[in-house]
């Protein structure tokens, strides 16, 4: 029996199927697949042994001819696709990391793509995917520096061509901002011993030597506060110099007389505050009245020639001048409007030193007593400051600068247009220490209006057509110095 099972096993490897097969003794058979149960049953009948044997056959042909076309198939796929083949990629491969060409650095990705405007593990490539060394380069709107070993710097300051730059940690060049105490400006460049705007502070800085800004001290006739920002129209006081100072809008300190919240203040050259000062005048700032004073009256009634005193006649003009300027809108003051006294050292100054008028005329005929043909004319005076006549209520004012030159002004407008409207001789555009003029704290003129000693002029003067030409004369002068301004 063991004799025929062996034959049969052999005739089934003839044909090509042991691979399926186990060999088992009688005490011990396969059961690991179905083929192996199906041969030992096989053994009993030769008629069924000879047909499963022809199907197996046939099931292995068809598998094998399966199996040989989906390899077939495969294969064919495989050549109509657009990837290199194994020899083509060996010959041609892929670029990655860092690759020279020609004498520049470039970096390509592990997919081969070429980096361009990147910043990456510390370089910076350009546009064309080249490494950049020593040079600053644009990407975006940010500035980037570049160095030997082609790094973009970062999170550090660092000098370049011979101007401080700073950089954040992206690398980023900063501009128009403050780093500590230094500034950035819109070039990036560090500011360095010059004035910056910031407007987001909406104030000036000075940047020292060396980048730090200035506080708490002077630079020339500016300070600069705690923090920097630069002083203006506000008061200082400076420990250094013990004493007070005003900042003018444009950050200048003050000098001499000026104008704090409706208060003169007195200032000293160099700046430093004097004293607030009694009111008095401000250059510019008009009210359009007028203070006229009527000279002599009362127990004094000044030169006297051929019958009429000087008193009179100044009365007579005034109530003229003041009925026109009134007429023409403007606000008339006076320190009389009758005969009677009025003391003329202070008494006159400290009435209009109270007002808010603009300017002060005090009226006057002229005599010297002597020669009287070649007494004629009109003469103008404005103040001059003279050492011997030291000014009693007005030390703040007598010599003001401003206020000697608007009366200046004033006195040359008034003379010309008397001379003008009268067609009388020039006896002079002068100067003096008249105390109507040195104790005023206004601009101050006084007028001789004609020589009263001259019989000729003194009819002249008298007469009511010849006051009216005084008159215009005045108004017209008048409003020369208000259309000066």
């Amino acid at each position: 029996m063991k004799s025929h099972k062996r034959l049969t096993l052999l005739a089934l490897a003839v044909l090509g199927l042991t691979n399926q097969v186990v060999l088992a003794d009688d005490t011990s058979h396969s059961t690991t697949t179905p083929m192996t149960s199906s041969i030992s049953s096989s053994t009993n009948t030769s008629t069924s042994h000879s047909t499963n044997s022809s199907t197996n056959t046939s099931a292995s042909s068809s598998q094998a001819s399966a199996e040989t076309s989906t390899s077939t198939a495969s294969s064919s796929e495989q050549e109509s696709k657009p990837s290199l083949s194994r020899e083509t990629q060996h010959n041609q491969p892929i670029q990655t990391g860092w690759v020279k060409e020609g004498n520049k650095w470039t970096f390509y990705s592990q997919t081969g793509v070429k980096f361009t405007d990147t910043l990456y593990d510390g370089y910076l490539f350009d546009s064309h995917g080249y490494l950049l060394e020593n040079s600053w380069y644009q990407m975006g709107n940010n500035w980037y520096y570049i160095n030997s070993s082609g790094k973009y710097l970062s999170n550090q300051w660092s000098q370049i061509n011979g101007k401080w730059y700073a950089f954040d940690g992206y690398g980023r060049m900063l501009a128009n901002i403050w780093k500590g105490d230094y500034y950035l400006k819109s070039s990036g460049a560090m500011a360095d011993k010059e004035w910056v705007y910031d407007q987001s502070y909406s104030s000036w800085f000075y940047l020292k030597s060396g980048g730090r800004y200035a506080q708490k001290q002077w630079i020339g006739s500016y300070y600069l506060k705690s923090g920097g920002y630069m002083a203006h129209k506000e008061w200082i006081y400076d420990p250094d110099y013990q004493a007070w100072y005003y900042l003018k809008d444009d950050g200048v300190y003050v000098t001499g007389t000026y104008a704090v919240d409706g208060k003169n203040q007195l200032f000293q050259g160099n700046g430093k505050w004097v004293r607030e000062l009694a009111q008095g005048f401000q250059k510019g700032h008009y009210s359009k009245t007028i203070f006229l004073d009527p000279g002599h009256g009362g127990k004094d009634r000044g030169a006297y020639y051929y019958g009429i005193a000087e008193k009179e006649l100044n009365l007579q003009v005034y109530r003229k001048l003041r009925k026109r300027l009134e007429g023409l809108g403007y606000t008339v003051l006076t320190s009389r409007d009758s005969d009677i006294d009025v003391d003329f050292i202070t008494e006159r100054s400290r009435m209009v030193n109270k007002t808010n008028s603009d300017f002060f005329i005090s009226l006057h005929f002229n005599a010297k007593g002597n020669d009287t043909t070649v007494n004629l004319g009109i003469q103008t005076y404005s103040y001059k400051d003279e050492p011997g006549f030291p000014s009693k209520i007005n030390k703040d004012w007598h010599n003001n600068p401003e206020r000697m030159s608007e009366s200046n002004r004033l006195a040359a407008d008034i003379h010309s247009s008397l001379l003008a409207e009268t067609g009388a001789r020039d006896a002079g555009l002068l100067q003096a220490t008249f105390a109507v003029l040195r104790e005023t704290a206004k601009p101050a003129v006084l007028l001789e209006m004609g020589y009263m000693d001259n019989p000729e002029e003194n009819q002249k003067i008298r007469s009511s057509d010849y006051q009216d030409k005084l008159v215009e004369g005045i108004v017209k002068g008048i409003q020369k110095y208000y259309a000066g301004n």
